[in-house]
């Protein structure tokens, strides 16, 4: 169950970065240890079955919800029930502007480089008097043309945005 459990942590944490995550249930006989490697907060603090806190909660979003209240056990178990209710005002994540930087890529852009280099007159590459030269001017002109055929351009995204 505990592999299971952290094989969807880590499907869904991948694919969906910015996820709400709530897991909860007994955990009488499964250890939570790789739970807690996960940014995950355990928000029940009062026992559930005696003196033992075995029903828990695990969520990466606890300021979402008010304290989980402990209340009686429902038909002949001998666990009691935890409520968890909604906070009236969660705290959402602040956005953050993040700048990257990439190279326009669109497929007929990618074209013009490929005829531009294919029909480069190379020789004068091979009339220079050393290796060191030949490859600075190589490295020049495949530059120079990445940046003309393929400019560099700013992508302005946002923390909270999807991926």
């Amino acid at each position: 169950m505990l592999d299971h459990l952290t094989s969807a942590l880590d499907t869904i944490t991948r694919q969906y970065p910015y996820t709400g995550i709530i897991i909860l249930g007994d955990f009488n006989q499964l250890p939570e240890g790789q739970l807690r490697t996960y940014p995950l907060k355990q928000i029940v603090s009062s026992p559930t079955r005696n003196l033992a806190t075995l029903d828990k909660i695990f969520t990466n979003i606890p300021t979402w919800f008010q304290s989980p209240t402990i209340l009686p056990a429902i038909t002949k178990s001998d666990h009691n029930s935890v409520l968890l209710v909604p906070s009236e005002n969660p705290q959402r994540p602040k956005q953050q502007l993040i700048q990257t930087y990439r190279r326009i890529s669109n497929p007929s852009r990618k074209a013009l480089l490929c005829h531009h280099i294919e029909h480069l007159n190379w020789t004068p590459l091979y009339r220079l008097p050393n290796c060191e030269s030949m490859i600075s001017c190589f490295y020049s002109v495949v530059q120079s043309s990445l940046d003309y055929y393929l400019p560099i351009i700013t992508v302005n995204k946002w923390s909270t945005d999807k991926p």
